[in-house]
């Protein structure tokens, strides 16, 4: 990946971000908000952001011949979109390296257009697990009497636990990412934030209600082969708080279907950016 910015001066930044993005919303995916725009153009991606009397320009393309292309093309067009204004663009390589060095350097971490590689296995393997422990309701088919129910669904409480382990280790990435991950929209950035604290909520809520749930009945609890907690007497109130563990699936299972409904309607109706930024 190689990236380029430029720092232009402008009478007004904000008015020329709108004026562009607007120009090219009905032809590529373009996010804009109160801080700038961002447009995914096919030969790479083009980061508009204003401060006072500048326009900080940041772009990102596979292989020097289009990130070279990509200048000519953004610098083009912001000097249409500047009418009579003149815009002095120097492009440079991020932080003074060659081209695509300091992207490779950075890939692991987030950034303002899209999330890093750690971010995104969280995402997608907690994903696989979520949606494998899901097939735990298949038990109600046949009493389980079938492949899923005796190959996958028994592995429900060792995935669980290691469930809580990634969830942890997640929110503690996330919380050290929050300053330079990609921004929501202004207009329903409380509605996404809400629906990502309660999905939190619920992943960590989960299998520690199952594991409540499996101690106070008395069961043990056997991780990976391993028991962890021995069989012993039923505890009454440990089982009661463990009772909310089939709750909070069904309540997971909405909100993962909401997640997944969410993206599908920004990348199909919207046709921004949003889930692109996880893949």
């Amino acid at each position: 990946m190689y990236r380029s910015h430029a720092r232009i001066a402008a009478e007004n930044p904000q008015r020329l971000i709108k004026r562009l993005c607007n120009h090219w919303r009905h032809k590529f995916p373009v996010q804009l908000d109160e801080q700038g725009g961002l447009i995914e153009l096919p030969i790479g991606r083009c980061n508009l952001r204003a401060v006072e009397g500048y326009l900080n320009a940041h772009l990102e393309s596979a292989d020097q011949d289009k990130t070279q292309q990509l200048q000519k093309v953004v610098a083009d067009h912001l000097a249409r979109m500047a009418g009579e204004e003149r815009l002095q663009i120097d492009w440079q390589a991020e932080a003074g390296q060659p081209p695509g060095a300091a992207a490779n350097a950075n890939t692991a971490v987030d950034s303002r257009s899209r999330y890093g590689t750690v971010s995104r296995t969280f995402h997608w393997l907690m994903a696989l697990l979520i949606v494998w422990q899901f097939l735990k309701l298949s038990d109600r088919i046949a009493e389980g009497e079938h492949w899923v129910g005796q190959t996958l669904v028994p592995w429900h409480v060792s995935l669980g636990a290691a469930l809580l382990v990634l969830v942890v280790l997640r929110i503690v990435w996330a919380a050290s990412q929050l300053k330079q991950r990609p921004p929501h929209d202004p207009a329903t950035a409380w509605l996404v934030k809400g629906g990502h604290l309660a999905l939190y909520g619920c992943m960590l809520l989960m299998p520690i209600s199952g594991l409540l749930y499996l101690i106070g009945n008395g069961y043990g609890v056997k991780v990976f082969g391993q028991q962890l907690v021995e069989k012993g007497p039923e505890i009454a109130w440990t089982a009661s708080l463990g009772s909310m563990h089939s709750p909070l699936a069904w309540l997971t299972a909405l909100l993962v279907l909401g997640h997944i409904g969410a993206a599908l309607f920004h990348r199909l109706v919207k046709r921004d950016d949003i889930m692109q930024r996880m893949l």
